[in-house]
């Protein structure tokens, strides 16, 4: 379905890929923010670059087309696509930019983001080359966005201040006492200016008040803060500049993906400096007994020749091949004495490309232990011939069997890989880095999992008729802290109505939830997530959960990738959970029977009931199961709302369904979420 006959003009893509996600923006102006898509994560870091970008008046993308803008409702100031001829191969193209825009002085902005080595090609460059002419015809600027010169200490900060932006009844009063109590110049932190304001206001409408003021003054160029080295927090001081102050500008993107080339620093000699003597530069003592006889032969031999003596009458006399000993000669005028050490400098590059070589390492070392003739015709190798072809123009030779097996006896020689391959039944993992995914998110909320699971337990009604749908559950939880923000039960596959409902729950305090299922301990979870991470279920995709969580709440909302449950572990990992320690101890569970009139009227269970044991057994356990929450961790996530001698009820099922034992529980110092503006 394409317009214009532009290739890569679709209803529901952008340039040919699928979106990913949705992005608020404030830049028009209004009180609730615009929404635009992405592709990307390097196209979400692109546009929350311009998003606050002091300089960038409003920006927008420049490959959809109009009917894609009216029917995902997009405010697109200028006419789209906007489309750009260019020349590869002596053919005519055209090319499509990510975002386009206008500057604060009128000029035209053309944007584009990716990654830096697909930047680099001969393709790509023809249309940043295309682009940059018809912005300087024009006066504009155009600008190339990638991992390189995108921050991702600034993009997540920014994302922490863009999910504080969202207004609230009590902003006015608020900002008037904000520009009191904390004069423009001043430097102080969020948790001096949240004592400073009182108790007039509650706590949660304080610190957004403060977070909110920020924002705005880091969309306007007026944050005095390095965003690209630190993470905001409460204890963060910060500057906020007058108005009229001149704006603080990020910085700047290229123009142009630059080949980077590392130059070796020459060596200089000044004139005082004397030749070294090469052959007193090596201890011959840490050689063994044959190895340290055949090295002293060689020394004293190219001694010789150096000496003045022909190679003919030394080669002879040394017993060495005439060959050999000229070699050792060139080679220790070159490397020093280290040239005459039997095997020590010699090393001949091999024939197949270091591509293949890296596949090669890593198919030898899978658990399946590959043979080597399943090795050398392994459709890998394939792939990465077609990868440096499309790289560098020219396809390399694929490998031979001889080949294979000689490199194979090479990584047989190195003992980690030895011992993943003979020794292990598969390789062992390395440990996690403190830099690792979960702990490299700042704060609490910042990243936020939501997903659909159908559980096997079936109800019935208060009337006792067995119903013969499945139990559905929605969870969000929170991936830095493992905090279970919300949960709903339905009966059937969820609506949009549920989805709805687990939004509101984790946005409201959880008080009277905790009342009517009777927990013993509090639920202090609560806030505004500032991404939203889903599938493509489509309740998450639908246009009211854009209106609700992108229009009206200003979240951003991201989108797994398809058939990559993986990419949602944190929620996953709670379902199963679910699955083995809650579902199948139920009587009211399906497992092993496959019967759900039988399985309902074992339980006799309503769906009342089954949420007044479902919040008490899961909210507040899977954190200190996983070993998320721990007391080192400061976040620590969730309050134990979870009876202290809770057990899901067991009858009318002897043998499979068991009670659940009271394990584990929550440190003793955990403390709940942020909470969200």
């Amino acid at each position: 379905m394409s317009e214009f006959g532009v290739r890569g003009i679709d209803l529901f893509k952008i340039a040919g890929e699928s979106i990913s996600g949705w992005i608020p923006s404030w830049k028009t102006g209004d009180l609730r923010p615009t929404r635009q898509p992405f592709c990307s994560q390097m196209e979400e870091q692109l546009l929350l670059y311009l998003e606050y970008h002091p300089q960038v008046a409003w920006y927008g993308r420049g490959d959809i087309s109009s009917t894609f803008a009216s029917t995902y409702k997009i405010a697109t100031p200028q006419p789209v696509p906007y489309t750009i001829d260019y020349l590869f191969e002596g053919k005519a193209h055209v090319y499509l930019p990510d975002a386009i825009g206008q500057l604060l002085d009128g000029r035209l902005l053309i944007a584009e983001a990716g990654l830096e080595q697909d930047k680099r090609r001969e393709r790509n460059r023809a249309k940043a080359e295309a682009a940059c002419k018809v912005a300087e015809q024009q006066g504009g600027v155009y600008w190339i966005g990638t991992e390189a010169t995108l921050s991702k200490t600034r993009h997540t900060n920014l994302v922490f201040l863009h999910a504080r932006r969202q207004t609230f009844p009590s902003w006015s009063q608020l900002s008037e006492a904000l520009q009191v109590l904390w004069p423009w110049g001043e430097a102080a932190c969020v948790q001096e200016v949240v004592e400073r304001l009182g108790e007039r206001w509650p706590q949660a409408e304080r610190e957004a008040a403060v977070w909110k003021r920020c924002a705005d003054a880091a969309a306007q160029g007026h944050l005095l803060v390095d965003l690209a080295t630190i993470f905001l927090t409460r204890l963060t001081p910060l500057i906020c500049l007058s108005s009229d102050a001149p704006p603080i500008l990020p910085d700047p993107l290229p123009s142009e993906v630059s080949e980077r080339v590392a130059v070796l620093p020459e060596v200089v000699l000044e004139e005082n400096d004397k030749p070294v003597n090469l052959l007193t530069t090596f201890d011959d003592s840490t050689l063994e007994g044959s190895v340290r006889e055949r090295f002293l032969r060689n020394v004293r031999a190219v001694e010789q020749v150096l000496a003045g003596s022909s190679v003919g009458e030394v080669a002879q006399e040394m017993q060495i091949a005439r060959s050999t000993l000229s070699r050792l000669v060139r080679r220790a005028r070159t490397l020093g004495v280290r040239a005459c050490v039997p095997y020590a400098t010699y090393n001949r590059e091999r024939d197949m490309h270091p591509v293949f070589q890296d596949v090669i390492r890593r198919l030898y070392q899978l658990p399946t232990k590959l043979s080597l003739t399943a090795i050398a015709e392994h459709a890998d190798l394939v792939r990465a011939a077609k990868r440096v072809q499309q790289d560098t123009g020219s396809a390399p030779a694929l490998p031979s069997y001889k080949q294979v097996r000689s490199y194979v006896r090479v990584l047989k020689q190195e003992p980690q890989i030895l011992r993943a391959r003979e020794q292990m039944r598969s390789s062992a993992r390395d440990r996690q880095s403190p830099r690792s995914f979960v702990l490299s998110i700042p704060a609490p909320a910042q990243l936020a999992q939501v997903d659909e699971h159908s559980m096997e337990l079936y109800v019935m009604t208060p009337d006792g008729i067995p119903v013969t749908r499945r139990v559905h559950a929605a969870v969000l939880i929170c991936v830095k802290t493992a905090a279970i923000m919300g949960a709903v039960l339905s009966l059937g596959p969820l609506k949009e109505e549920d989805y709805m409902r687990l939004v509101k729950q984790a946005l409201e305090p959880k008080d009277r939830l905790v009342l009517q299922a009777g927990c013993q301990h509090p639920w202090p979870c609560s806030g505004k997530p500032a991404i939203v991470f889903h599938d493509r279920g489509k309740i998450f995709t639908s246009e009211r959960a854009r209106q609700v969580l992108v229009d009206r709440l200003g979240i951003i909302t991201e989108q797994a990738p398809p058939y990559c449950p993986s990419a949602k572990g944190t929620v996953e990992s709670l379902f199963r959970w679910m699955t083995q320690r809650f579902e199948r101890r139920l009587p009211n569970t399906s497992h092993g029977i496959h019967d759900a009139e039988a399985a309902a009227q074992a339980g006799a269970m309503t769906l009342e009931e089954l949420e007044r044991y479902f919040l008490p057994g899961h909210c507040g356990r899977l954190p200190a199961k996983l070993g998320w929450a721990t007391s080192a961790n400061p976040c620590g996530a969730l309050g134990r709302s979870r009876p202290g001698n809770w057990r899901p009820p067991v009858s009318g099922r002897t043998g499979r369904s068991q009670a659940a034992s009271d394990e584990g529980g929550q440190p003793k110092n955990a403390q709940p979420l942020l909470p969200g503006p």
